[in-house]
């Protein structure tokens, strides 16, 4: 018979059950898993253009060897990016490496979308791209969720801003 106590306890054990599986399913993922979801996160948020959210995703300390640091970075993303009326991003994963506090993610990046301006310019550019970009990811806080770029390299990139550093 189905009392208001037995009502109660099974609630309060599937509540504990829940719960638990949430945790287990934040908390239990691995260093891989955790980068990888971050990855998703920041490319997400290019493609929204939302900078703020951008930002938030890259170390206080972020350089590249175009000489961006987070600011300069994100700035230069607002520019470049400015033109689309829609983009999609895709991106395949094609090697990641993680450790307790440090990751890379390999991924070839496409995108598709219509601008005006030089929007042609930068898909070609991007999509014509061969060698797959590099994401360097570090952990700065204890939570799952607290993975950051601390810098993104391309290799074909980088040749073609040697002398434009800022």
């Amino acid at each position: 018979m189905l009392t208001r106590r037995n009502l109660i306890l099974g609630l309060l054990v599937a509540l504990v059950l829940w719960l638990g599986w949430t945790a287990v399913g934040v908390f239990g993922r691995s260093f891989e898993e955790q980068v990888l979801d971050a990855q998703e996160k920041l490319i997400r948020a290019v493609e929204r253009r939302d900078w703020e959210a951008v930002k938030g995703m890259l170390t206080m300390d972020y350089m590249d060897e175009a000489g961006h640091d987070r600011e300069s970075a994100v700035e230069d993303g607002r520019q470049a990016l400015a033109h689309f009326f829609s983009l999609t991003i895709t991106h395949e994963v094609t090697k990641v490496q993680a450790v307790k506090d440090v990751g890379m993610v390999q991924c070839r990046i496409k995108l598709e979308g219509k601008g005006a301006g030089y929007s042609e310019v930068v898909m070609s550019t991007v999509n014509g791209m061969r060698e797959p970009w590099v994401f360097h990811w570090h952990k700065k806080g204890r939570w799952p969720w607290d993975w950051k770029a601390v810098q993104v390299h391309h290799d074909e990139l980088a040749g073609r801003l040697r002398g434009f550093e800022r």
